[in-house]
């Protein structure tokens, strides 16, 4: 080998080290931060439960405290459970919703500043207040005119948080809008009908945002389900949502500082994600569905067809569920209807996790049941 050759050599292996301690030094992305909203307008004892039961990994709750609510934008408190949020221990953010998309006059942040103060005053951790307003681009200029003027209310004592639309990033007035709270909560959910949440749609929606503002800012996602005027079903699908996630784990998109779940379910809320399924879906957990069918005597020598969800993640049930042995009388509900042997659901029943349904009853014996 040549002097020249040696050279090269080594400097190929200077730059390969440097290369590798540079990779080695490259600091990790930083874990998303996890928060909710709780939306709901009666709180139950389950919702208030819930806030005790929610994930761990959920930092602070975004709770819907005022409305300004139909045409002539009627003020509208909601009956929060206070002592409930103190005993959560979490912190809280009082959030305002305005309806609409006409102009903000005659509305003020001092509304939920006030309630925010008072929730304080009971040893509730509020640490800022949010406005939900889903302001029509156009008027955006406007609307910074308004946050810039409210933010005296707040005193410096309570951060200001403001809920965006992906569709505010075209607008020039956006940048001037964006540097006036101290956190942003874009939505990626129901942006565009008749779609709920696509992940494909989503990453674009947090792409094209952070291209427009430096400012960083969270992502509201969904975990609910909804029915269109028309009657047309539509969900977040866990495994979508997870889809996301796990794509943003592995490709992180810039200025991106966690995630805000619409919104935290409970027993009663049969629309919205239970628990174990939101907890599955932030901690990446495998949201494969387990599904057990049994037979429950119900007396008279009749037999009561039971599904249950054992898994963590809410899924539809089965659409076929076959039985064998000496049947008598065989007959299903829940919209299962028997054909032949088995039980048949054209639309099958949604089961959340831990729910178990009656399905059918069937009268016989050595009677057995399995999926197929």
């Amino acid at each position: 080998m040549s002097s020249i050759q040696r050279c090269m050599a080594g400097g190929w292996v200077v730059l390969l080290l440097l290369v590798g301690a540079m990779a080695c030094s490259r600091p990790e992305p930083r874990p998303l931060v996890h928060e909710a909203y709780v939306w709901q307008r009666d709180w139950s004892p389950a919702l208030s439960e819930a806030l005790t039961d929610a994930p761990r990994e959920l930092g602070t709750i975004r709770v819907l405290a005022r409305e300004r609510s139909g045409t002539q934008r009627a003020p509208v408190d909601i009956a929060v459970d206070v002592d409930a949020l103190a005993r959560s221990g979490r912190e809280v953010v009082a959030v305002m919703r305005v309806e609409g998309t006409a102009p903000l006059e005659g509305v003020s942040l001092q509304e939920v500043a006030v309630l925010a103060r008072a929730w304080r005053a009971r040893g509730v951790r509020v640490r800022g207040i949010e406005v939900d307003h889903d302001c029509a681009t156009t008027a955006l200029a406007g609307y910074a005119d308004w946050l810039e003027r409210e933010q005296a209310v707040l005193g410096g004592e309570l951060s200001l948080s403001i809920t965006a639309l992906p569709t505010w990033s075209g607008s020039p007035a956006l940048p001037r809008l964006a540097s006036l709270p101290d956190h942003i909560v874009l939505q990626v959910h129901a942006v565009r009908a008749p779609t709920l949440f696509t992940a494909e749609q989503a990453r674009g929606f947090v792409e094209a945002w952070a291209r427009v503002t430096d400012r960083p800012f969270q992502v509201a996602l969904p975990t609910y389900r909804v029915r269109l005027r028309d009657g047309t079903p539509l969900s977040a699908e866990p495994r979508e949502v997870a889809r996301f996630l796990a794509a943003l784990r592995e490709r992180p998109v810039a200025g991106v500082s966690g995630l805000v779940w619409f919104r935290l379910g409970h027993r009663g809320d049969t629309e919205a994600w239970s628990l174990p399924t939101l907890t599955a879906v932030v901690r990446g957990e495998p949201l494969a569905p387990r599904f057990l069918p049994r037979l429950v005597d119900a007396g008279g020598g009749a037999l009561d067809i039971v599904l249950e969800n054992t898994g963590h993640v809410d899924a539809e049930a089965p659409t076929r569920l076959s039985l064998s042995g000496k049947l008598e009388v065989l007959d299903g509900v829940a919209g299962y209807t028997a054909r032949g042997t088995s039980l048949v659901a054209r639309t099958p029943p949604r089961l959340r996790a831990g729910e178990r349904r009656v399905i059918g009853f069937v009268r016989g014996s050595e009677v057995a049941l399995a999926l197929p």
